[in-house]
């Protein structure tokens, strides 16, 4: 753990594959932190463009940078295992090649970990490229973020600082190559304190290429079993039935039966009640206007039955996202559409 008294060390892990067209301004980003890196361990996963001429480059640059070349393609998982065996830091920092961090990150992390005691945290972020930016403000608070972790990771993996004890136990799965931060995260929180900082502290890039976008229904197979543990290890039990309607909520598809969607209602009204915590109850109800939103094809029937919920009374929705409700049941608008996606792209729906 890092002391008080001393020049945090704070250890940059970053595993690339291919990302010679942005890596220089990530790199640039962690070096002119206000508080300056002790090292950035840079692995490059075997690239077949030029990435290992930027990195060997930027080595030569600054000796903070170490590059750790791959002669073969071992993934992301094993690669950021490769860093992390590596480094040296009190404090574990993570970065993709692709991002860019705002001056002040490591600063600001590190000093709420200390102020907090939290043992990991990310941050909120600013989503750039491919449509208009957009600041995404995750849950912050300990407790609502242990039940959105529910449902889907509510971590951005970039934004990523731990102390170190967090990465000596817990290690990326290399056999899960998708969803690999949501597994470590969902398997840190039985022991760890994880939380978000609630200001942006990442430029996060979207383009075509990432495996959020490209690979999206493989990642979500690998998500249904991380959501179901995360379930059996937070002492909730669920038949298959709730199983099945708990998948459904973040499924990456339309829900097309009004059966579902009732008993989805029915299903986060008994999670809910598990939590003594309001914020934790809240963040439970929020998933409501989610699922509707993927109910958009039930039209009107969807919209009534969002509007008489007293799920969405829990955890009211802003005027943006009702306005967002009310106009996908009005077109009946399909979760794989073009309109629907254009929707996502312009920072509405979930």
């Amino acid at each position: 753990m890092g002391n008080a008294g001393m020049q945090p060390r704070v250890s940059v892990v970053v595993a690339v594959h291919n990302c010679a067209r942005y890596l220089r301004e990530a790199v640039a980003s962690a070096l002119a932190q206000s508080l300056p890196p002790h090292e950035i361990i840079l692995v490059d996963d075997a690239s077949g463009d030029s990435t290992r001429e930027v990195a060997d480059d930027l080595a030569r640059g600054d000796a903070r940078v170490r590059v750790v070349p791959l002669e073969r393609n071992v993934g992301p998982s094993a690669a950021r295992n490769i860093a992390l065996d590596a480094a040296s830091g009190d404090w574990i920092a993570i970065l993709d090649g692709d991002d860019i961090c705002l001056p002040g990150r490591f600063e600001a992390q590190v000093a709420f970990l200390r102020r907090t005691g939290v043992d990991l945290c990310g941050s909120w972020f600013t989503e750039f490229g491919q449509g208009p930016a957009r600041t995404v403000r995750w849950p912050h608070g300990e407790s609502e973020l242990r039940a959105t972790m529910l449902f889907q990771s509510a971590i951005c993996h970039p934004t990523v600082m731990a102390r170190r004890e967090v990465f000596d136990r817990h290690r990326y799965r290399a056999e899960l190559r998708l969803a690999e931060d949501y597994d470590l995260f969902a398997r840190a929180l039985s022991g760890f304190r994880l939380a978000n900082v609630a200001i942006p502290l990442l430029r996060y890039r979207r383009h075509p290429a990432q495996a959020t976008q490209s690979r999206r229904l493989a990642m979500e197979a690998v998500t249904r079993g991380i959501r179901l543990g995360l379930l059996s290890s937070q002492g909730i039990e669920a038949d298959d039935r709730e199983q099945y309607l708990h998948n459904l909520v973040r499924a990456p598809g339309s829900i097309r039966e009004f059966r579902d969607l009732a008993d989805i209602e029915q299903w986060l009204l008994k999670l809910a009640g598990h939590f003594d915590d309001d914020a934790a109850r809240k963040a439970v109800a929020s998933q409501w206007a989610r699922a509707c939103i993927r109910a958009a094809p039930l039209g009107l029937r969807m919209y009534g039955a969002y509007r008489r919920s007293a799920l969405r009374r829990m955890a009211p929705a802003g005027p943006m996202q009702a306005l967002d409700i009310a106009i996908l049941a009005a077109l009946r608008l399909d979760h794989a559409s073009r309109p629907f996606q254009f929707l996502r792209r312009l920072g509405l729906s979930a």
